[in-house]
């Protein structure tokens, strides 16, 4: 492929480094350009291809930094607001942080340039492969799975009640091994390799066909099952409003609430993230029913919780509350993944000193509990904020906590003003609506700013609001039962791939040791 000897310009493999971070951002969410995804990571398979393998991960690293440089610009504007920091503690925070996630792809070169380098495996098994394992494996702040770029197609998504996101992240992999192995062979004048063009064809008919079954089946299931009527209010508040005015806050979702409910019957009203501010001595008893709004209505509110008991410190949980008509708690949720460095300080308990230099960075305590709370018989999942992201966080909740009480829907409740106009709430909902395949349940979601959305058993978005608008919407929620393979099983998929690509590196290794004898 590098006949032409201008090919052979030891800049061209990071240009095309450079090239492919780019495509992946313009083809995540948020620029929606999905169709690019497909091809994303043709460019950085040529750029390593006859590289040794520790000159493949700094060329990964590249291509990593830059993808999640444009796909996580709106990062400079949350430490700004979400813990007060500086412009230029702002941007050093992206550059971190795309580093940090370049990683993925940054292994994801090394380990499929080492194995097929050593072994002869082919390129269209072996980098997806070891795709699945990167991802799967490193410990991301905010994940951003590769199969969420196609949220807008469907059919091609179903498949995750089976692998979780995962799956599809695995087949955009294995697309784009497979296109590059056919320019490979077309380049170099080789044989048309027909075995695998077919096997991708037949791939791609398999998982279309399964996903247009599923849809049906999926949704004869939803039109079948009972309904929550479910409300949403987005005040279009944003973080540093509601910290300036936290009365006017209340004042707007009760207003909100009040003529939600009079418009109809609702079984259900739901407030963002953190809207009231409770001082707490135990989690039972009432919540006075004119700070909910009054409006006769089980409600379902984010609100941040100060409890303290006799002799104990004191704890601050970022927390749901679920209510009677009469404001009688029925249960709380306390979020359990906090974000760094605005919800608690990496290390701060040991080094207390550190949060007198970010004052604004909260110090919340994380939840522990995987229970679902319970409006009359239908056990409801609760999550909140960037958790629904997190696959294996609500699969969890979704096992049901210690009695199995699997949840029959899901909600979540969101804060994400802090990222401005940013892609960040659609990257934000349309990770999240995975979870809606993964577990077969409908998903609502309520935000203060936008993207306040009712997402269907099968992940598509089925009504929403816009970003920063004040909307209160309304949906008919199915209540759904049943397991799926991924709950039963998780991921399996990401286990397997672990063991495959393992197996491709013990291998590697064996070989080169037997090379380093013969010589």
């Amino acid at each position: 492929m590098n006949a032409d000897p201008r090919l052979n310009s030891p800049l061209l493999p990071w240009l095309a480094a450079l090239v492919g971070g780019v495509l992946f951002f313009l083809g995540y969410v948020g620029f929606d350009q999905f169709y690019l995804e497909w091809i994303a990571l043709v460019p950085v398979l040529w750029a390593i291809r006859g590289q040794r393998p520790k000159r493949a991960f700094l060329i990964g690293w590249v291509a990593g930094t830059v993808a999640h440089l444009g796909g996580f610009y709106w990062i400079v504007g949350m430490f700004r607001q979400f813990a007060g920091a500086p412009l230029p503690v702002g941007v050093l925070g992206l550059v971190l942080l795309a580093m940090a996630n370049g990683i993925v792809f940054a292994a994801w070169a090394w380990s499929t340039r080492l194995i097929t380098g050593r072994t002869g495996w082919s390129v269209v098994w072996v980098a997806p492969v070891c795709w699945t394992v990167a991802e799967f494996v490193w410990p991301e702040i905010f994940p951003n799975y590769l199969g969420a770029s196609q949220y807008l197609l469907p059919r091609l998504t179903q498949i995750a009640d089976l692998t979780g996101i995962l799956g599809v992240s695995f087949l955009l992999v294995y697309i784009n091994a497979t296109v590059y192995h056919l320019l490979v062979s077309f380049a170099e004048r080789r044989a048309f390799p027909v075995k695998s063009a077919a096997t991708l064809v037949a791939v791609l008919v398999l998982v279309v066909t399964y996903g247009s079954w599923r849809i049906g089946t999926v949704g004869r299931e939803t039109a079948a099952a009972a309904k929550l009527k479910v409300g949403l209010v987005q005040t279009n508040r944003g973080g540093a409003e509601n910290l300036s005015d936290p009365d006017a806050r209340v004042r707007e979702h009760q207003q909100m609430s009040r003529s939600l409910a009079a418009s109809g019957p609702v079984d259900l009203i739901v407030w963002p993230e953190g809207i009231c501010g409770l001082r707490m001595s135990s989690r039972e008893g009432s919540i006075p029913p004119a700070l909910l709004g009054a409006t006769g209505t089980p409600m379902l509110v984010g609100a941040c919780i100060v409890q303290q008991q006799a002799g104990k410190t004191m704890q601050v949980s970022n927390s749901a509350l679920l209510t009677d008509p009469a404001g009688k708690i029925l249960g709380t949720y306390d979020k359990s993944i906090l974000v760094p460095f605005g919800e608690y300080i990496p290390l701060g308990d040991l080094f207390p000193v550190l949060y007198s230099w970010l004052p604004y960075t909260a110090k919340f305590t994380a939840g522990t509990s995987n229970a679902p709370l319970m409006l009359g018989n239908h056990p409801l999942s609760v999550s909140i904020c960037y958790e629904d992201i997190f696959p294996a966080r609500i699969r969890r909740l979704m096992r049901g906590g210690g009695e199995r009480n699997v949840p029959q829907v899901m909600f979540n409740l969101t804060n994400d003003s802090w990222y401005g106009n940013s892609t960040e709430p659609m990257e934000h909902l349309a990770l999240a609506s995975f979870r809606s395949i993964e577990h077969r349940r409908a998903l609502v979601r309520v935000t203060n700013t936008g993207i306040s959305a009712f997402v269907d058993p099968v992940g598509r978005i089925v009504s929403r609001t816009g970003v920063w608008t004040r909307e209160a919407i309304e949906d008919r929620v199915p209540l759904m039962n049943g397991r799926t393979i991924y709950l039963r099983f998780g991921d399996w998929l990401g286990w397997l791939c672990t063991l495959l690509a393992a197996a491709g590196l013990a291998l590697s290794w064996k070989k080169a040791r037997n090379n380093e004898t013969a010589s």
